[in-house]
């Protein structure tokens, strides 16, 4: 997906986001590292997808600040505040007519926590966003197909995305054949996303493999993905993206590829042709 007019003030929102994160005492470095986001979105090819450019200045700021990771207690206290939850939502998976599509569906919800787009939340109300994915009407076309999938795949490649939200993944991956799992994080700091930094406090690692890409986009850049991860990649024969920036950077990568996510911003609403606030849950025909 490419740079929209309307990803703009979004890139603008995001500077301001950043110089509070990372120079919250600093005025003038503030100055600095809105100046820094605003000349690299400004001067960026708008056929790159937004979290390329994004991870362009995020990179710079990280350089210019000294500071690699601002996000790294909001990350644990929404890891922690999740996993409260889980013991509650793992009976409600357990005790559904279909624990696969609760656990999906729970997936999904968790992508409201996010820090980078404007309609993303902090774990606010996480329950009632839950309540409402469980119960709520959805497009379920492609379930068959995922639940399909996942029993004849030797490889099941899970691209994780937020923190708070990959507690909620932990449902879905035990609704799978947990030996042919490998769960994918970022390679470094980036917002709110996942590294192995947080898998532990996680847990995820205690029911699948868990690699990283190597990266530091909001998404998967496979072009600036570490070779490994690469081999992952194409490797797999089931692959499951959540979050919008896997969106954003593989809608048009050729692989067929079971998208979960939250509907967040305006551009990505037009996108898929569903409201903001959306639950979507499609699979690529992989052309």
């Amino acid at each position: 997906m490419k740079v929209y007019n309307d990803c703009i003030p979004c890139f603008a929102r995001q500077g301001t986001e950043a110089a509070l994160a990372y120079a919250p005492d600093n005025p003038e470095l503030q100055q600095q590292v809105l100046r820094t986001v605003l000349r690299i979105a400004a001067e960026s090819d708008y056929e790159k997808s937004p979290p390329e450019v994004a991870a362009d200045y995020f990179r710079a700021v990280a350089e210019l600040t000294g500071v690699a990771d601002p996000h790294a207690d909001a990350k644990r206290r929404s890891n922690a505040e999740v996993l409260k939850l889980l013991p509650q939502l793992r009976i409600e998976v357990e005790e559904s007519a279909n624990p696969l599509e609760t656990a999906l569906r729970m997936a999904i919800a968790g992508n409201i926590i996010d820090f980078g787009t404007p309609h993303g939340q902090k774990n606010n109300d996480l329950l009632g966003v839950i309540k409402h994915a469980v119960e709520s009407d959805m497009c379920m076309d492609s379930f068959a197909a995922f639940e399909q999938q996942a029993q004849q795949a030797t490889l099941i490649l899970y691209l994780g995305d937020n923190c708070g939200e990959a507690v909620l993944d932990r449902l879905l991956i035990e609704q799978l054949p947990t030996e042919k799992v490998v769960y994918a994080v970022r390679g470094k700091p980036i917002l709110n996303d996942i590294t192995p930094v947080e898998v532990p406090q996680v847990g995820i690692d205690q029911l699948c493999r868990v690699i990283d890409n190597g990266s530091d986009a909001p998404g998967t850049l496979l072009d600036r993905c570490s070779p490994e991860f690469r081999a992952w990649f194409d490797r797999a024969d089931m692959i499951v993206s959540k979050g919008q920036g896997n969106f954003e950077t593989l809608q048009d990568c050729g692989r067929e590829i079971f998208f979960l996510m939250k509907v967040k911003c305006e551009v990505v609403a037009a996108e898929t042709g569903l409201p903001i606030g959306s639950i979507y849950f499609r699979r690529s025909n992989g052309i």
